[in-house]
């Protein structure tokens, strides 16, 4: 396993997210610019392809992700690599773990 490039930053933001075979939602309990681990029952496999709405604190509009991996699975809790961004979302993230 290699060491985070990134601190991630603790976090309590709401997040839905759908996939092929999949759709549930949960919890971010921590985030990076590049991802984060997701807190949530529905069923999840590693390597599954999902896309993400983050709700963050306040009344900002939901960072989306478009396409986001699942690189690893431990009972309720799961690690999200981020892949694609809509539109300034990428920015939208950014900005948000820099005001933490």
């Amino acid at each position: 396993m290699q060491p985070r490039s990134r601190p991630r930053v603790a976090v309590d933001y709401p997040v839905l997210f759908s996939g092929a075979h999949t759709s549930g939602e949960g919890v971010f309990r921590n985030l990076t610019i590049s991802g984060g681990e997701i807190m949530s029952e529905a069923p999840v496999s590693i390597g599954t392809h999902l896309h993400l709405q983050v709700q963050s604190s306040g009344a900002r509009p939901p960072i989306v992700i478009t396409l986001a991996i699942v690189r690893w699975k431990r009972d309720d809790r799961y690690g999200i690599e981020f892949v694609r961004f809509q539109g300034d979302a990428k920015q939208q993230l950014e900005d948000m773990l820099n005001q933490r």
